[in-house]
């Protein structure tokens, strides 16, 4: 069976949220979606990505970054 590598990540995403049943839960929980949203594939020691493949994954992360703003948006208001 081949192996698979993975490139580099450019941050540690967050595994946990604190889950204390009150009313910011819901905002915890999408908050730390978009936090992870900035965890991008990076090829190259820049944290740049030349690979087709994870680009698109990363322009996937930059598109729920943007549907989990609005979210948060609405829920702050």
């Amino acid at each position: 069976m081949k192996e698979t590598t993975f490139p580099e990540i450019t941050k540690q995403e967050v595994k946990y949220i604190d889950a204390t049943p009150d009313e910011d839960y819901p905002l915890r929980i999408l908050r730390t979606y978009r936090d992870n949203c900035d965890c991008l594939w990076a090829t190259g020691t820049d944290g740049s990505c030349d690979n087709p493949l994870f680009q698109h994954m990363n322009e996937d992360q930059h598109r729920r970054a943007v549907i989990l703003d609005k979210a948060i948006k609405k829920l702050q208001e």
